[in-house]
């Protein structure tokens, strides 16, 4: 078969200037790929694969080596050019976007195919240009299997068929190349099935040759024809996809036990009768709401609870609730402050709720480190925010600066948001981060690293990482770094929005095994959102499932995912 692609000596390093490092991201990788092949590409997180996709989108240029592609020929030292023919003839389907005009299914598509025509992403005016268009749309469509939602509004899709609007839209490019990163990792089981045969029934129908990154090897056995494996920036193997899986996986950790839940009958954290509304799509005419009606639910101490069911139907939502970010129209979220009491940590402005606050931490789902920021420096900002003692130093000072305690409780939340929303919501206020440098001191440095230090061991991370910036940090141990970093204000409950994103196997092996660990030494109430339903099987004492705002089952985490599974299967 005549080959489409073929990649010689390619070698990318990155200069990190700022610490004066360097990073090698790929070192000397050359491989070939056939017309109407499917060619998958795996390895640990930060071992290339993203940079080799840019490289081929004509997005990266690279220190050496080739790229030819359908007769465009580019190397390191072509002229832009080169790289703009290898971007006409190059699709990159990216897993994390959802950039997409608010605008019908089908109108997506047709923009994007006059774009082809002019240049410009516009609808034609004239009727019979719009509806040629609409035709070619409207066949693509059937290939992602999303024809019959073609006069849907592209806001109220479930990210599952966002996603396949996305695969159709690069499709009306009529690419010679369709490069997919990581597809379908973010979604469910459910939606992944499905983009997953989407994918496939595109390869057969139209013969299209396809390149393929993900960590996840059923992605590959699903789809690849043959696969490659990236170590380092390295090709380490190449061949049969099941034999490379296999050595791929042989890097696996054991398992370690999970230990019981030392006393069930201790509830930390009392979910009562909280109702919350609220939209989660909008458009022009249509408006799509999920209400939580009357959810209750009782977690002891000690426990672990896997959170899981389809994408947007109220999971990240009570972890914020149970962050107290987000307040419920009606009830109380619960956490024990003492052998008998309880506060209400939904209560804005409360000093019981503000001491609750400082015994739990969350990680969201697109976390960010500072890439030059020191590591210690990290751990002395959290410690001085959520160290109880720094808190109440925090609120004299708030006190004498003449902030409210309703103000001074407002920041703390937006303290445990995201960068990104906490940066919105001090520009909503009138404020910008410098506030929290004001009220919030760092820690002692020698304090701080005695602080961090019995969690760095649990978490398997060497010691000399807090010399380290968070750049020099990979991508699993920055992961287990931004647990240490929660961990080290001795928080009781650790709140965990899809911690496995974007990671393999293996460094998902590895983080599961150090929340184990962190729970049989310190007792930690964990809850875990997670799509992945292996890593829930093998880590939690329990799993709810919430659908549509509701939670409709709980118990043993094999029989709750095997039932959220069973939701995706056709009636027989």
């Amino acid at each position: 078969m005549a080959e489409i692609l073929r990649v010689e000596g390619l070698c990318k390093t990155y200069k990190l200037a700022e610490i004066g490092r360097e990073v090698i991201a790929l070192d000397d990788v050359s491989f070939s790929l056939d017309r109407g092949e499917i060619l998958g590409i795996i390895g640990k997180s930060g071992a290339g694969k993203t940079t080799l996709l840019r490289a081929l989108r004509g997005y990266e240029r690279f220190d050496a080596g080739s790229i030819e592609l359908d007769g465009v020929n580019v190397k390191h030292d072509s002229p832009y050019s080169e790289f703009r023919k290898l971007q006409k003839k190059t699709a990159f389907h990216l897993q994390r976007s959802f950039a997409l005009w608010n605008q019908s299914v089908v109108n997506n598509i047709i923009l994007k195919l006059r774009a082809a025509q002019v240049g410009l992403e516009e609808l034609p005016q004239y009727e019979d240009e719009y509806e040629e268009l609409k035709e070619q749309a409207l066949e693509i469509l059937d290939l992602v299997g999303m024809r019959e939602k073609y006069n849907y509004f592209y806001p109220i899709l479930s990210g599952g068929e966002k996603q396949k609007v996305l695969l159709a839209r690069q499709l009306a490019k009529s690419p010679s190349l369709l490069l997919l990163d990581e597809p379908s990792t973010m979604s469910d089981p459910i939606a992944r099935a499905e983009l997953l045969d989407s994918v496939k029934e595109v390869n057969e129908s139209t013969g299209l040759s396809m390149l393929i990154v993900s960590h996840m090897p059923e992605v590959h056995r699903a789809l690849s024809d043959r696969l490659i494996w990236i170590e380092r920036g390295r090709i380490v193997e190449e061949g049969d996809v099941e034999e490379v899986t296999r050595k791929f996986l042989a890097q696996l950790e054991p398992m370690e036990p999970l230990h019981p839940v030392k006393n069930p009958r201790e509830i930390m954290i009392d979910i009562h009768g909280v109702w919350k509304k609220y939209v989660i799509y909008t458009s022009n005419t249509l408006i799509k709401t999920i209400e939580m009606p009357d959810l209750n639910l009782r977690i002891p101490r000690g426990e672990i609870l896997g959170i899981i069911g389809p994408s947007a139907m109220g999971k990240t939502v009570l972890m914020r609730m149970l962050a107290g970010i987000e307040q419920p129209d009606k009830g109380q979220v619960l956490y024990r402050i003492g052998t008998v009491d309880f506060a209400n940590i939904a209560a804005l402005g409360s000093k019981r709720a503000m001491e609750a606050r400082t015994k739990l931490g969350i990680l969201h789902q697109e976390f960010t480190l500072p890439p030059y920021q020191l590591v210690q420096d990290a751990f002395a900002q959290k410690l001085g925010i959520k160290k109880l003692e720094m808190v109440r130093q925090a609120m004299k000072r708030a006190e004498e600066m003449g902030i409210s305690n309703v103000t001074f409780d407002a920041l703390l939340r937006i303290a445990d948001m995201s960068e990104l929303e906490a940066k919105q919501k001090l520009e909503g206020l009138g404020l910008s981060m410098d506030i929290f440098e004001s009220l919030f001191p760092k820690f002692p440095p020698r304090e701080t690293f005695e602080a961090a230090r019995p969690y760095l061991k649990a978490l398997d991370l060497p010691e000399e990482i807090f010399e380290r910036h968070n750049a020099e940090v990979s991508a699993g141990e920055k992961v287990r770094l931004a647990i240490a970093i929660l961990m080290s204000a001795k928080p009781e409950v650790l709140l965990l929005d899809e911690p496995f994103g974007d990671l393999d196997p293996v460094s998902m092996r590895k983080i599961a095994n150090s929340i184990k660990r962190l729970n049989y030494e310190f007792n930690t109430t964990i809850l875990v959102v997670s799509h992945q339903l292996e890593v829930v099987r093998e880590l939690a004492h329990e799993a709810i499932m919430i659908d549509e705002g509701e939670i409709v089952m709980r118990g043993d985490p094999d029989e709750v995912c095997d039932a959220f599974i069973a939701l995706g299967k056709p009636e027989q």
